[in-house]
């Protein structure tokens, strides 16, 4: 009498012989089986994947077969009812039992069509060819034909979609297609060629047209303008370098205009002054004759009435030159007024474009300079020190923990602090001095005639100063603390502004890496004097500038 342990043992081996699962009702089943006797009843094994798969396809086939007294709706029911059998095993045979019925009902008229296999039906198309043509002279008229600009492409193309359309097979077609393909390569590139070289005559022209057209607000929009066209290029920024240059043509005109009727108004004020002081010096001359003439007169006449006579003409003709000469100062007033009141026009408008180009250059958040701002002055100031021969130094300034405050006590808050250094720097630095926004939290300082020493007693003075000051949140009171961290560098000779940045920039890294909230020096220049932290104490033998 075996155990219950191995009675156990040959149950569960039996099951696996059968590919059965292991559920309670297949184990009791197999159990009785085995130690019943016969008659207890052997669940059937669980179908096989690959009968599944042809149980699946042949549902598929009798799905689609249009039986005679059978709907679609039947068939629907039929197989809901399947899925509410409790096992697997019934499932199936239920399941083959049903596509039995459906395969012994015969077709309906007219559906030769619907009962033919899934299977013959692929076949045919495959073997046929036609729907996998169709498609592919579909995508060549209408995905690849927009594609085909110029002659060459297009021609073969039409060659290929004839040679498609008269039945070719594709290992005749395939050598046609690679030709398509290269001529439509080919014109891509002369197309990205010629955009490419528009856009950079575009740019040339935009970063030219401030030496060729004299007034300094030109260059600054154009500089903008330029800035909006490099790659990639997208419809957007297009249009707007569109709406740009359409303004600066627009104020150009307005100011050109202005210009030309100033000038008009003078060469015709200038006109008018010359014939006024011609006629008037024809009238003095003639004055002058008439009165000589009768002063003669005078010393010769004996008679009173005579006398009286040529002294009324005397005074007559003195009255018509005071006359003329007070007409003359008219005009010469009004010419004045009108040269003046063109000159007010030109130097309004002058006024307010250099007003657009300074907002064009500046932060709108701080008020600092923007980068275009800080590349112009930077420019400017460097060609002023090498002239010179004084030094320039830089520093770069990054707020401590920005990022914390940003996340604990929201943006409004992030830029109030950005705006309170700002402010701050801008008051305590020099007139001549600039202040401007690299980004973010990054900010610049540019200090013309400063030896790089001098520039880190400035920007400690500012870290202290910035520190010392507490943002108060209205929203919850609490004072938040302010500090940043930053590098100074002096401008070599001959470097330009990517280098002098480099150098900064990892001073300030060097400066956030020591703990932050304090300055440290750049590499220095090869040759110059290295520099290092100067001590606080070293900070009373500099005065605050500004």
């Amino acid at each position: 009498m075996p155990t219950i342990a191995e009675q156990a043992r040959a149950t569960l081996k039996r099951l696996v012989e059968l590919k059965l699962q292991p559920t309670p009702e297949n184990y009791r089943q197999v159990f009785d089986s085995l130690h019943q006797g016969d008659g207890a009843q052997t669940p059937e094994p669980l179908p096989g994947a690959r009968d599944w798969a042809a149980a699946l396809r042949r549902l598929l086939e009798q799905w689609e077969r249009s039986q005679a007294g059978l709907s679609q709706l039947q068939k629907r029911q039929q197989i809901e009812r399947l899925t509410a059998l409790p096992t697997a095993q019934a499932l199936w045979a239920e399941l083959g039992q049903t596509l039995d019925r459906w395969s012994a009902l015969p077709a309906r008229s007219g559906s030769a069509a619907a009962s033919t296999p899934i299977e013959t039906r692929e076949a045919e198309k495959s073997r046929d060819g036609s729907a996998w043509r169709e498609l592919w002279l579909h995508t060549l008229r209408h995905g690849v034909q927009p594609f085909c600009a110029h002659d060459t492409a297009q021609r073969l193309l039409r060659d290929l979609i004839a040679s498609a359309d008269s039945g070719a097979q594709p290992s005749e077609l395939s050598p046609l297609a690679r030709e398509v393909w290269l001529a439509i390569d080919r014109e891509q590139t002369t197309e990205d060629a010629v955009r490419n070289g528009l856009t950079e005559l575009v740019g040339l022209l935009l970063g030219h047209l401030g030496d060729l057209v004299p007034q300094p607000w030109v260059g600054v929009q154009a500089a903008a303008i330029r800035e909006q066209l490099h790659a990639p290029l997208a419809p957007e920024r297009i249009e707007q370098a569109q709406n740009a240059v359409r303004d600066l043509l627009v104020r150009h005109s307005v100011l050109r205009k202005s210009e030309d009727d100033a000038h008009s108004t003078a060469k015709a004020l200038i006109d008018l002054l010359v014939r006024k002081l011609g006629d008037y010096a024809a009238e003095g001359g003639e004055y002058n004759q008439r009165l000589e003439g009768r002063l003669t007169q005078l010393q010769a006449s004996r008679e009173w009435d005579e006398i009286r006579r040529l002294v009324q003409e005397v005074l007559d003709d003195s009255r018509s030159m005071q006359k003329r000469s007070g007409e003359l100062g008219v005009h010469l007033a009004e010419a004045q007024r009108q040269a003046q009141a063109a000159q007010e026009r030109i130097r309004s408008l002058e006024g307010e474009l250099e007003q657009v180009s300074q907002q064009l250059q500046e932060d709108p958040l701080t008020g600092a300079l923007n980068r275009r701002g800080l590349d112009a002055e930077f420019a400017r100031m460097q060609s002023r020190a090498l002239r010179n021969g004084q030094p320039l130094s830089l520093a770069l300034l990054d707020l401590d923990h920005f990022k914390v405050v940003n996340d604990t006590y929201g943006h409004d808050t992030g830029d109030a602090v950005l705006k309170a250094l700002v402010s701050l720097a801008t008051r305590l630095v020099r007139p001549s001095d600039r202040v401007a926004r690299m980004g973010g939290e990054e900010f610049m300082l540019i200090l013309p005639d400063t030896p790089v020493q001098q520039s880190q007693v400035v920007v400690q003075r500012l870290l202290m100063a910035f520190s010392e000051q507490t943002l108060v949140q209205d929203s919850t009171g609490r004072r938040i603390a302010l500090s940043f961290s930053a590098g100074v560098g002096e401008l070599c000779p001959g470097e330009d502004f990517a280098s002098v940045y480099q150098r900064v920039d990892a001073a300030l890294l060097q400066a956030k890496q020591a703990g932050r909230k304090r300055v440290e020096f750049a590499t220095p220049c090869e040759g110059a004097k290295g520099g290092g932290s100067l001590p606080k104490t070293a900070l009373r033998y500099f005065s605050l500038r500004g």
